[in-house]
């Protein structure tokens, strides 16, 4: 690991470049909605949290839940406290989650090869990642947690080579950030990553011992008082962490199936693998003494470890983009003029390609007469994508690496803002409830009460600002930590007698009545109490007005 010079000019250069790539991440980050799942359960109980103004227990849809470790629904709940109870606002705090994995991203490779215009590829060429502008505009727990396993790494590397006290109480942060984003998952990359620095840098395992216990106190500290706060209120907390954070990451049902961790590593590093596939046996990458090290312990163990327990989400995947960006960085650096200028003319060819097809498609399908509409926003952003790849192609000197990230990062950055244009004029995507918040409120019904059979939607009850009934039908859930029984106004359990008459009081006055698809023939009678019957998306909304 050789010496790093301090480049002043350069890190004022990155830090302008990614104050103008933040404006860019918000700038149209509004027109996307919140959808179903995992995504609408962070926003919900980050908006309830707010509401409340309890941030220490978490509640999805009035019941108690602790699926979601603490640290993202803090940050979301602090996004809408200074934006407000939108989409907007739950997802500010991703966008700066990127921009600080950037630059965490730039010190890395810098500190491995001792280069500053290494580690500036690095993080320019990890932004370009299509996974990571995808996950920009996804509000989950691993965007999070990728900035502290991230930030682990880097202060892991600055102990080993400086042996500066404070990377250990960083990493002491760092770690115990990471595990309050994602349990026992989190400690992976950097283990693997400390094991890497300690076969492999330089033989100094010398440390400052007392600064080192301070730490270590520190970040069992920090991670405990979560855990320790909860089994105080909850009795049967430490039976659900354990299955929950220890069981399913090692020995539970994968979240995705296994094939789709490689494919969505391969696909969501595009187009780099066109300049790595040609260059992967190049004798030059390989003297290099950091590469296989890298190579083996940040990217082919961990994917390992995500393809056999599936127990990250896609989004688990962006620390491992942000070490095959370090390596494609320094494989751009070996790079000739010659294949530089191959290689930016050919990317030039591809981003101009999906600018025109951007351009064409919807304006062809409008005059078609299909139900595909072009607004002047996306006829611009994608005139503007073809315009800026013919400038960059022609303004910047032929042979200069800075083209070749270039002409990948701009054209991206420009499709990331069409898609929310896109998003914006055709509508949300199928698993948004946000076309049944707009109908409820266009028709001034989000003061009574809303009743959803037999579908937990948290993204419902983010986009009206308000809790829901769930009718249970057969929906499992979690009762199992509830330690009061005000969750039974919010979830309503069919079968017992006294639940059937709650029932039938709210559906024979004002309410709201969401149902997925059609009712059960069995259900048909309850058409009868609403006068009024809309669709919206796949949802069937029944509603008796004041």
């Amino acid at each position: 690991m050789p010496p790093v010079t301090r480049p002043v000019r350069l890190d004022r250069f990155i830090y302008i470049l990614l104050g103008v790539v933040l404006i860019v991440l918000l700038y149209n980050l509004h027109l996307w909605v919140i959808t179903t799942g995992t995504e609408g359960a962070i926003a919900d109980i980050s908006r309830d949290m707010l509401v409340r103004q309890n941030f220490m227990h978490p509640r999805l849809l009035g019941v108690n839940d602790f699926s979601q470790l603490p640290i993202p629904l803090w940050l979301t709940s602090l996004g809408m406290k200074l934006w407000g109870v939108n989409t907007f606002g739950a997802r500010f705090f991703v966008q700066v989650s990127i921009v600080i994995q950037v630059i965490f991203t730039y010190r890395i490779a810098m500190r491995l090869f001792g280069s500053p215009q290494i580690g500036l590829f690095a993080g320019l060429i990890y932004l370009s990642c299509p996974l990571v502008l995808v996950c920009s505009r996804y509000l989950s727990a691993d965007v999070f947690l990728t900035t502290f396993e991230l930030a682990a790494i880097y202060c892991i590397l600055l102990y080993h080579l400086e042996k500066l006290p404070v990377a250990l109480y960083g990493l002491a942060v760092s770690v115990a950030g990471g595990f309050l984003c994602g349990g026992v998952r989190s400690l992976v990359l950097p283990l693997l990553v400390g094991a890497y620095v300690l076969m492999f840098g330089p033989r100094n395992y010398w440390i400052h011992w007392r600064h080192g216990l301070v730490a270590l106190i520190m970040g069992l500290g920090l991670i405990g008082f979560w855990f320790v706060h909860m089994n105080d209120h909850l009795p049967d907390f430490w039976a659900f962490t354990r299955q929950t954070f220890w069981q399913e990451t090692f020995f539970g049902i994968p979240r995705h199936p296994r094939w789709q961790y490689i494919v969505g590593f391969l696909t969501g590093s595009l187009p780099w693998w066109i300049i790595v596939i040609p260059n992967m046996t190049a004798a030059p990458l390989w003297q290099n003494p950091n590469v296989l090290p890298v190579a083996v312990c940040w990217l082919l163990l961990p994917l390992g470890f995500y393809t056999l327990t599936g127990s990250a989400s896609l989004a688990g995947l962006l620390p491992l983009l942000a070490g095959f960006s370090i390596l494609v960085s320094y494989l751009v650096h070996l790079l000739s003029k010659q294949y530089v200028w191959l290689y930016s003319r050919w990317f030039a060819q591809i981003y101009g390609t999906l600018g025109l097809l951007a351009l064409m498609i919807p304006l062809s399908y409008q005059m078609l007469g299909q139900p595909l509409k072009a607004t002047w926003p996306m006829v611009i952003t994608a005139v503007g994508t073809l315009v800026l790849v013919i400038l960059l192609y022609r303004s910047i000197r032929a042979g200069v690496r800075f083209r070749l990230i270039a002409m990948v990062l701009v054209p991206s950055l420009m499709m990331l803002l069409y898609g929310g244009y896109y998003v914006d004029a055709n509508g949300p995507w199928k698993e948004s409830t946000d076309v049944v918040s707009r109908m409820i409120q266009q028709r001034r019904l989000e003061g009574l009460p809303v009743l959803v059979y037999n579908e937990t939607l948290p993204s419902l009850a983010f986009g009206l600002n308000k809790d829901t009934i769930t009718i249970n039908d057969g929906v499992v859930n979690e009762t199992f930590f509830q330690t009061a029984q005000d969750w039974e106004t919010h979830w309503i359990r069919l079968g017992s007698p006294s639940a059937n008459r709650y029932l039938r009081r709210l559906m024979t006055a004002p309410s709201v009545l969401v149902i997925p698809g059609d009712l059960p023939a069995r259900w048909n009678w309850v058409k009868i109490n609403y006068p009024k019957i809309e669709w919206a998306g796949r949802w069937q909304v029944l509603y008796r007005p004041q």
